[in-house]
């Protein structure tokens, strides 16, 4: 015997949320129980089932949203044991990519980005941040600060569609070594928006400095990784 509150639930998924988009609000109980003609607890109980099915999930002071369509499998970075690039590792396990540019402006570097890159503050840098999407999800907020000096030219560059790591590499500056870190911290307002993040997820923060050769620090990174669906991997040797 079909339950009235299934009948709502099928409603709900048919008009809602096989429809409609990741973190789209749902609408309120108020206004689903007027549009379907139902009570309110016959809503409720068809919204709480579709939450523990996972296709919603609640957010306290917003009410139901539709859950992140996750990825079959975690995204696996390597960058921690490695200087591959985050397009050449997504590439090299069948990842499909893109990046959306949130800023690429020159500016003078300020005191932090400064003592980072052992330059003088006011002295000008690259600050290149975009989002990149991995299968169509978002996956990092990545902030790359690089002194002009280095590679005047990389203004010009269209690193929505270019790996910035391949054109420095391609001028002949490439990675010999890096100073890196990653911690878990709570998300900030853009951070949960960019990266469609479910209720109290927190993020990886992965900082970064690289260096050349000649122990010359050339870039200053910091990324920011969804921590339910990233997974880090390094390999150890003797």
């Amino acid at each position: 015997m079909i339950m009235i509150f299934d009948k709502v639930k099928e409603k709900i998924e048919e008009k809602y949320i096989t429809t409609g988009k990741t973190s789209d609000l749902l609408p309120s109980e108020r206004e689903l129980a007027k549009e379907f003609s139902v009570s309110r607890p016959t809503v409720r109980k068809a919204l709480a089932t579709l939450e523990q099915e996972g296709q919603i999930f609640k957010s306290e002071g917003r009410g139901y949203i539709i859950k992140t369509k996750a990825a079959p499998d975690k995204y696996i970075d390597h960058e921690l044991d490695s200087f591959i690039g985050f397009f050449q590792d997504a590439i090299q396990q069948g990842r499909k990519i893109s990046s959306k540019i949130l800023q690429q402006t020159v500016v003078p570097a300020d005191s932090t980005i400064s003592a980072y890159l052992e330059i003088d503050p006011g002295d000008l840098i690259l600050v290149l941040e975009r989002i990149r999407y991995i299968d169509d999800l978002p996956t990092c907020i990545a902030k790359s600060c690089i002194p002009l000096a280095v590679l005047p030219e990389i203004v010009e560059h269209d690193f929505s569609k270019e790996s910035l790591f391949s054109v420095l590499e391609d001028k002949g500056i490439s990675l010999a070594f890096a100073k890196r870190s990653i911690e878990v911290t709570p998300p900030n307002n853009l951070e949960n928006l960019y990266l469609e993040l479910e209720d109290h997820e927190p993020v990886f923060v992965f900082t970064s400095i690289g260096f050349t050769k000649e122990h010359k620090p050339f870039e200053y990174e910091i990324s920011k990784y969804p921590a339910y669906k990233t997974k880090f991997e390094s390999t150890v040797s003797k």
